[in-house]
């Protein structure tokens, strides 16, 4: 780990900043790198949609319609042309759950996969094949561009033949926003001795070649010709200029892969970056970063990095398998970032530091292996309430039922270092907003401006195991004060302070003094008589217990446990008033060692509903806070991860 030092960030690789700050590391770079993440066609993605991603998943039949729910959450799918015969409702299906999602037909342009296309669209367009289209050299000899299949001739009438397939069989079913021309390249002597042109010889390359870039641009055009502008036309591996003016753009499939360079970064994020403004319609560019054929999805590594890449440009991201296997669902929590429009192009610095603006924040990207230091200034988004967020950590917004209200993002202020607990609240009641820090040791209360205020160490100056906070008016005079426990440790002592600093009479220890798990609090009128209670949940080492108070520390009621009482990481607690029934309820997280396992209560330990914020096999256990978001009332809840961003490397 490398620290954040207050506004000043230094690292290798990509990074993005939006009202979060994001990490990763460029799989270019050594080890020791480190990064910070009718006229139109159906369906196009929002202006202001950034991160864009897509999917290539190239089945069909059962498998696709059993992932619709999964698939629907990217802005862009490649699909099997034959989808629309296995599987004519996925399409008005899918568009129900996302509306702007783009579906664009997988066509190969040269392979004719024998083994596999038995289905009728494909059994169709084999019936119209002449002999005479098949690839051969000048002995006759088929030829092939992939394994187990036969390559057909893009000097043939092979080329007008799949133009208008595409556009009579397959677009015309107003089921696609497009096509995708798969296995596009400027040449074919790499396969050996072909002959292009029938005459019985082998083509000499530079005519071989000539021969094949023009099968393609004619290809190209004869499509647009046929569809006009209001579908689009992606392909897949060559910028070449002379299709450009037909297309709306490619994936760049397996970028970067692991024996790239820099330099050849440099040049492909250079291309892709061109094809956006030489584009002849609405640019539509895809970077395919895979696994090249491991399995390994946690590369976040390459995720990060190549997200970062993309977002230096308006294309869209996607990450699978690799060639050999395009059938993934894999979602990384980066993808649900909200970015905005972008306010400017990609910039380079001369030092290989790439950064990009967007409305919401900011986009960096190292692609050297020098670690570098820069100013981190912008505003950053903020949860504002009673509880605090752990600074730095990632955060999705749900209802009381599961479901997720917004994307999600990073909470991070640049002012402070990550993995501190704060809250931005008008504490003194003079309306304007302080900004109040707990770390190892003291509490900061921080003006508008930045200075420092108040500080005082609630539980001494040699206390060094962390500090919970939660801050609200409990004497109803106008002005909150601040509530205190204790980190592992600590005895789970609760305090509280006025907002000067000065303690208050109240003070007392919520479980068994002995004990040194710490203690978590919250606040929340939890039995709807118009006053605030003090919620304590056992920290880690304890039982998940959970223990309400009056502000004058007498207990209200018993204690439950929100999770197995043989669980020993304690307890996340936080409160309000999530289903509108005008009294807080209790939202409880488990501890590290648990699952991101949220879950609602009465104060009385009356369990209300339950739902998993993170991937559930992840044992990170869950921060949790509860506010409005969207300001209609009702609190949402907020799941935060545990491993909040410094700076990380893999």
């Amino acid at each position: 780990m490398l620290p954040m030092l207050n506004r000043y960030l230094q690292w290798t690789g990509g990074a993005i900043l939006a009202l979060f700050l994001l990490c990763a590391a460029s799989p270019l770079l050594p080890k020791e790198g480190y990064g910070v993440v009718a006229g139109v066609a159906h369906a196009a993605t929002d202006s202001d949609k950034y991160v864009r991603t897509a999917n290539y998943y190239l089945l069909s039949g059962p498998a696709l319609d059993k992932a619709s729910d999964s698939l629907a959450l990217y802005d862009l799918l490649i699909l099997p042309a034959e989808a629309q015969v296995y599987n004519p409702t996925f399409f008005s299906s899918i568009r129900k759950k996302n509306s702007d999602i783009i579906l664009l037909a997988y066509v190969p342009t040269v392979s004719w996969n024998n083994a596999f296309w038995n289905d009728p669209l494909h059994l169709k367009m084999k019936r119209g094949i002449d002999h005479t289209w098949w690839l051969r050299d000048g002995n006759g000899s088929l030829k092939s561009v992939w394994p187990n299949t036969s390559a057909l001739n893009l000097k043939s009438g092979w080329v007008p033949y799949l133009a208008s397939f595409v556009s009579d069989e397959i677009l015309s079913t107003g089921l696609w926003d497009g096509v995708f021309y798969d296995e596009v390249q400027d040449s074919i002597d790499w396969v050996g001795s072909v002959d292009t042109d029938g005459d019985g010889t082998d083509d000499k390359p530079t005519v071989a070649n000539a021969h094949w870039e023009n099968g393609f641009m004619n290809l190209f055009k004869t499509t647009r010709d046929r569809i006009g502008t209001a579908k689009f036309i992606i392909i897949n591996g060559s910028s070449r200029s002379v299709f450009t003016p037909y297309v709306n753009g490619r994936m760049f499939e397996t970028f970067p892969s692991s024996g790239n360079s820099t330099t050849y970064w440099t040049t492909a994020l250079k291309e892709y970056q061109r094809l956006q403004t030489t584009a002849g319609y609405l640019p539509i560019n895809i970077l395919n970063v895979n696994t090249e054929n491991s399995g390994e999805r946690a590369q976040y590594q390459k995720v990060r990095f190549g997200l970062t890449t993309t977002l230096l440009g308006n294309g869209y991201f996607s990450f699978d398998h690799g060639t050999h296997d395009h059938a993934q669902l894999w979602t990384y929590d980066e993808y649900q970032v909200y970015l905005g429009r972008p306010k400017t192009d990609a910039t380079n610095n001369g030092n290989g530091i790439w950064e990009r603006d967007f409305e919401k924040g900011k986009v960096l990207l190292n692609a050297t292996s020098v670690a570098t230091t820069i100013r981190l200034d912008g505003e950053y988004e903020k949860i504002h309430g009673i509880q605090t967020f752990l600074n730095g950590s990632f955060i999705r917004v749900f209802t009381v039922k599961g479901d997720t209200k917004r994307t999600g993002f990073f909470t991070y202020d640049n002012a402070q270092k990550g993995g501190v607990r704060m809250i931005y609240t008008d504490l003194t009641g003079d309306g304007v907003r302080e900004t109040i820090v707990a770390d190892q040791t003291f509490i900061t209360v921080l003006s508008s401006d930045g200075r420092s205020t108040v500080r005082f160490a609630p539980y001494g100056e040699s206390y060094r195991s962390g500090i919970n906070v939660a801050v609200g008016d409990m004497d109803k005079d106008g002005k909150k004060e601040i509530v205190t426990g204790t980190e592992k440790g600590g005895g789970p002592h609760v305090r509280i302070f006025a907002a000067s600093g000065v303690p208050l009479q109240t003070n007392f220890f919520a479980f068994d003094p002995k004990s040194r798990a710490g203690v978590k609090i919250t606040l929340g009128d939890v039995d709807g008589d118009g006053a605030l209670d003090i919620i304590a949940g056992s920290g880690p080492g304890g039982a998940p217990a959970v223990r309400v108070y009056r502000t004058d520390g007498k207990q209200l009621g018993g204690e439950f446990m929100a999770y197995d009482k043989k669980f020993r990481g304690g307890v996340n607690v936080a409160a309000g008033d999530v289903d509108g029934d005008g009294t807080d309820e209790i939202i409880t997280g488990p501890g590290v060692g648990g699952g991101p396992h949220v879950r609602v209560f009465t104060k009385d330990g009356k369990l209300k509903a339950q739902f998993y914020t993170f991937d559930a096999k992840d044992n990170k256990g869950a921060e949790v806070v509860a506010a409005d978001i969207d300001g209609d009332g009702t609190d949402e809840i907020i799941g935060l991860t545990t491993d909040v961003f410094t700076l990380s490397s893999y």
